[in-house]
């Protein structure tokens, strides 16, 4: 009586199936019958009587048989069980299933056929259809089975009911589980998808304003392809959506933005637009645009202060093992002759005497400094986080030869030797006017004696460059002729190779 509602009794699901289950033992057909006959599916499965409507379904009950294919096709991905209750119904003559079974496809546990025999068997009664759709998506979820989720949601959106805000937010909980496998297919109409996630940012989720702003602009999310999401392209929604995301904090969503302000042939081209959106994506930590605003910085660099500038981008790109950053900064460094194992022998025995003029030795290899830049350098004055600077040279009359040049170092371990130096070194640069002539040649006639004294040669820790080479490796056009493949590679989107 209480799972019927009948005989004056209120409608009772729960107290009535406590009772049931007394005489279940006893009777047990009758009770089966009584549970199928009186619960929907979506009453069946909340209550956990989904074994009780299994054995209907075996002992030839044909709406058993349908539910239980209907229960398969929403919790299998594979739809083989679900194809065999659907036949048992179909033979028992149920007209829904013959019409759900008229759905084939090349592939039996295809979704697209899994959608189309659920949407077919919609009209059948007995489901309480809405109710368990959403039990089917809430199960999905926590199963973490994007595939069955989407399969759900697909058939939701074929009722014709209104989305709401909770199947809005699954549908993106689904999608940002999906991005992440590979050969995820979405069966679901992506106006509809758009629709709900347009739904979510309305709302204030500011990551599917970077999913739905990612897709408009034609970019794929993760392993899901962008026209799986929406139907079409719209760069300046997406300009907007992308702005949401990145001003709450998503580093990629800048990248995205300066991607499509940057390309010419786009409706929201803006290169003023396009550099802000790079810094800003630099500064994110997004280690590609780091790449990328390094390589701009330095191809136009027209000062020492733009030079240092680009060569830090490069670094911390170079630091993340981007290789085309790693590149890029080789290319700064003139090539010194020599095995290192020999060079580091010499520069442990003149240590001995003389650590000073070793350690100028040390950065000099390093860094590929000519023997006039390794013995004028001021090594404290010219480290930076990322490298050494060498400074205005005193001994070139010529103002634009004789100009500072940046020097990247390439890893870790030639910083910390720099600063080991620079320790050694601190207040080692000419000083003044009048004895920095002197001063050059009492270190040149050391450096002599040492090497003479321990048999090394000068190329085995000096670069050898003319004073136009130095010119062209302090950035600038020059240097970006010189090196214009890496440079066009560096403005890839993404590398995949490390340094």
């Amino acid at each position: 009586m209480y799972l019927e509602g009948a005989g004056g009794f209120p409608r009772h699901v729960t107290l009535g199936l406590e009772y049931l289950s007394q005489a279940e033992s006893q009777r047990e057909e009758a009770a089966q019958r009584l549970i199928v006959d009186a619960l929907d599916l979506h009453e069946i499965a909340v209550h956990g009587r989904i074994a009780t409507l299994e054995r209907a379904a075996c002992a030839g009950g044909t709406s058993a048989q349908l539910r239980m294919a209907i229960w398969s096709a929403l919790t299998c991905e594979d739809l083989t069980a679900s194809s065999g209750w659907l036949s048992m119904a179909a033979d028992g003559g149920s007209r829904p299933a013959r019409a759900a079974l008229m759905h084939q496809g090349a592939e039996p546990e295809a979704d697209g056929v899994a959608v189309r025999r659920l949407k077919a068997l919609l009209g059948a009664e007995g489901m309480g259809w809405p109710d368990l759709l959403v039990l089917a998506m809430d199960r999905a979820l926590v199963h973490k089975e994007p595939r069955l989720l989407l399969r759900a949601l697909a058939v939701s959106l074929a009722l014709g009911v209104a989305p709401d805000t909770a199947l809005a937010d699954k549908v993106y909980a689904a999608l940002s589980y999906a991005q992440s496998l590979a050969d995820v297919r979405i069966a679901v109409d992506t106006k509809a998808i758009e629709q709900l996630l347009d739904d979510c940012v309305h709302r204030g989720n500011p990551a599917a304003a970077l999913m739905l702003g990612l897709a408009l602009s034609g970019s794929d999310v993760g392993s899901l392809a962008w026209d799986r999401l929406v139907p079409a392209q719209n760069r300046r929604k997406a300009s907007a959506l992308l702005l949401r995301a990145a001003d709450a904090g998503y580093g990629e969503a800048w990248t995205r933005l300066f991607e499509l302000h940057a390309n010419n042939q786009s409706s929201v081209a803006n290169p003023p637009m396009a550099r802000f959106f790079l810094e800003k994506a630099a500064a994110s930590g997004d280690v590609s645009a780091q790449r990328r605003l390094g390589a701009i910085v330095m191809r136009s660099a027209g000062s020492q202060r733009e030079a240092e500038q680009g060569m830090n981008w490069l670094f911390l790109a170079a630091q993340a093992q981007d290789p085309h950053a790693c590149g890029l900064l080789r290319s700064f460094l003139l090539p010194v002759a020599g095995d290192e194992d020999t060079a580091a022998q010499g520069i442990a025995e003149i240590a001995r005497s003389n650590a000073a003029l070793a350690a100028r030795l040390r950065v000099a290899r390093d860094f590929g400094l000519t023997k006039l830049e390794a013995m004028t350098v001021d090594v404290a004055e010219g480290m930076r986080p990322w490298g050494l600077v060498v400074g205005k040279n005193p001994f070139i009359q010529h103002a634009r030869l004789a100009a500072a040049r940046a020097v990247p170092a390439l890893n870790a371990s030639t910083l910390q030797t720099l600063r080991r130096c620079a320790g050694q070194l601190a207040g080692g640069g000419p000083q003044g006017t009048a004895p920095k002539d002197l001063e050059l040649r009492h270190r040149a006639a050391r450096l002599k004696q040492a090497l003479d004294s321990h048999g090394l040669q000068e190329s085995l820790f000096f670069a050898k460059a003319s004073s136009d080479a130095l010119d062209a490796l302090r950035g600038g056009p020059r240097w970006a002729r010189l090196t214009k493949a890496q440079l066009d590679a560096a403005m890839e989107e993404s590398a995949e190779a490390v340094c």
